[in-house]
């Protein structure tokens, strides 16, 4: 009887553990695409298509970065979608500018990676970037460079 009556208790407490609550947290994962309203001013501070990447002192003012095997051969899409995923970061005012860019190597240590391995990149910053925060990419790196300050 007591046997039974435990298995019971544990089932039952193992049921109500995995049923959904509708109070979940945020999960872990990158800033939702949110897209940007009207009342924010997107600016290009550097020509679109050539190939730069972030200097390191630009890499200071880093809030958050993702690299990622190309999802979609739309690189207008996927260079927006990191835009929005900038406005999508904390409460729409944390993030201020975007960069976006194909074979961009993934640097040291990034998930336990020694770096090394060319990935779409999706990087932003914690303030509005320059042509100064940015250098030409090596031949083959940095493709289809994207980046844009963002003011809402």
């Amino acid at each position: 009887m007591l046997t039974s009556t435990i298995t019971i208790l544990t089932t039952l407490t193992a049921l109500a553990a995995a049923l959904p609550s509708p109070n979940l947290a945020a999960r872990a994962g990158g800033p939702a695409i949110v897209p940007i309203p009207s009342t924010c001013t997107v600016t290009n501070p550097l020509p679109t298509g050539s190939a730069f990447l972030p200097t390191d002192s630009a890499k200071n003012s880093l809030l958050y970065n993702a690299y990622y095997p190309a999802f979609s051969s739309n690189k207008t899409e996927m260079a927006e979608q990191c835009l929005q995923q900038c406005y999508g970061y904390g409460n729409h005012t944390e993030c201020k500018a975007a960069f976006w860019a194909q074979n961009v190597k993934t640097p040291a240590g990034y998930y336990g990676t020694p770096g090394g391995d060319p990935m779409t990149a999706c990087i932003m910053f914690d303030r509005a970037v320059t042509p100064e925060d940015f250098v030409a990419a090596p031949e083959g790196e940095g493709t289809d460079a994207y980046t844009r300050n963002l003011a809402c």
